[in-house]
């Protein structure tokens, strides 16, 4: 009876290892699988973020290239261009409005992505934006426009074009963080 005994303790403290060495890589398995879950998470954040940052870039970027042309015919207007027409300023106003819908969906997206430093930098352009689409659409308003205000307007656009860099340089630092940031949490008011 002792040998028979210790056969069915060596069994039984056999099948406790197996059991423990099972419940052992299970738990690992487990372990490893959220590990991967979270890189492959953190992987698509990277690539949604990339995606809204140059969206945003190049909302800005036309807002850039399409007023610099017309603020550059105003400024050489009579010298080497054809006369300025002047647009109605309600027309001005809302083809202005037009190019600005697309700049606020895409800060929307920058928003809900994060991180906030984004958010402010494109909260920034967008105003910028505003402003200068305004400004053109005035000036495009009037029959001859001051030199002045063409000036302060150029000044604006060229910081604009400024911001615009700066604004990939704060997305490149956010895209090579490994961690992803959180997005930017809902105030209530």
């Amino acid at each position: 009876m002792d040998e028979g005994l210790v056969a069915l303790a060596g069994a039984a403290v056999g099948a406790a290892g197996t059991a423990a060495g099972a419940g052992l890589a299970f738990w690992s398995a487990i372990k490893q699988a959220r590990i991967q879950a979270r890189a492959e998470h953190a992987q698509w954040r990277r690539q949604v973020r990339r995606d809204a940052y140059l969206a945003f870039h190049a909302l800005i970027e036309d807002v850039y290239n399409k007023n610099w042309d017309i603020l550059e015919d105003m400024s050489l207007q009579g010298a080497l261009a054809p006369a300025h027409v002047p647009t109605p300023l309600h027309d001005a106003r809302r083809v202005a409005s037009e190019e600005m819908e697309p700049i606020r969906r895409a800060r929307g997206v920058v928003q809900v992505e994060g991180p906030r430093s984004m958010y402010r930098l494109a909260h920034q352009l967008d105003m910028l934006a505003h402003i200068i689409l305004d400004e053109v659409a005035i000036l495009r308003s009037k029959e001859s426009p001051e030199r002045e205000a063409i000036g302060q307007t150029d000044a604006r656009l060229r910081a604009l074009s400024a911001g615009a860099e700066r604004f990939l340089d704060a997305a490149a630092k956010v895209l090579a963080d490994p961690e992803p940031t959180s997005p930017i949490p809902r105030v209530r008011r």
